[in-house]
């Protein structure tokens, strides 16, 4: 197994949660939390090294639930989860610290490292192509602001060329490519982007979880195999209790919703 990215120091993860209501117990919590990751690398025997990062993931996880959010936090949850072979809450982890920073190295070197780790047979989300390459901002910004300023773009075009036709003025034709441009690129990351904002996309984080055909226990399985924890998927309908889902190679099934939990923290 290939080496984790190294954890963060305390000192180094408190800095930027001094806003908390009670710093000094959330630091002793990181501080627990770092130092149960340490015995579990210290510790040769399985169940006991398991333990250990067990216990360092809940601390980080309950620093979360502090209210504390940060792409290091999710890191270093995502790391004692990885080693606590939770792989589900691993790419939980990951997922939601690269929600907070798209560019945070080690968040994306780990996640690289967890999708390697699942079963050659399930679908992966696929590297940044033409559309990350050219909208790296696109999934950083929400949808209806992207459509606002989509239709500010229309709009300003369309009045430099009416001016322009008007007092026939081509440099105010000319002016007008660059709101052009900025309508085509904002109106293409609307339409081409798969993930929207985000708010739907979710991780299996259960050992296992059955995907159906239909909304239904009798329905028959959709794929010859369970789906393993830290499969990546986009939710498309609710029906409680069930999701309808999209996997990475773009087909769709049905989980039971307690198997799933969503990038986007609730509240």
């Amino acid at each position: 197994m290939r080496r984790l990215s190294s954890l963060l120091c305390v000192a180094c993860l408190g800095l930027p949660l001094a806003a908390s209501a009670e710093p000094a117990a959330l630091d002793q919590v990181l501080s627990d939390a770092v130092e149960s990751y340490r015995q579990g690398l210290d510790t040769e025997r399985r169940d006991p090294r398991l333990e250990e990062f067990r216990r360092s993931q809940r601390l980080f996880a309950s620093a979360v639930e502090r209210g504390v959010e940060s792409a290091e936090l999710y890191t270093n949850l995502g790391n004692a989860a990885l080693q606590a072979e939770d792989l589900g809450g691993a790419v939980l982890a990951y997922r939601r610290a690269l929600r907070l920073d798209a560019d945070h190295a080690r968040a994306l070197q780990n996640l690289e490292h967890a999708r390697s780790l699942l079963p050659g047979w399930v679908p992966r989300p696929q590297a940044a192509g033409l559309l990350d390459s050219l909208f790296f901002w696109h999934r950083r910004v929400p949808v209806p602001a992207r459509e606002l300023a989509a239709a500010a773009a229309f709009a300003g075009m369309a009045l430099l060329v009416a001016a322009g036709i008007r007092w026939r003025q081509s440099a105010l034709r000319n002016a007008a490519v660059l709101p052009g441009l900025a309508w085509v690129l904002l109106l293409g990351s609307v339409v081409l982007d798969p993930g929207g904002t985000g708010a739907d996309e979710a991780v299996v984080t259960v050992p296992e979880a059955v995907a159906r055909a239909a909304d239904s226990k009798l329905a028959p399985s959709a794929f010859p195999h369970p789906l393993p924890g830290g499969v990546e998927l986009r939710i498309l309908e609710h029906r409680e209790p069930w999701l309808r889902v999209r996997l990475a190679n773009g087909r769709d099934a049905w989980l039971q919703q307690s198997s799933v939990t969503r990038i986007e923290r609730e509240g």
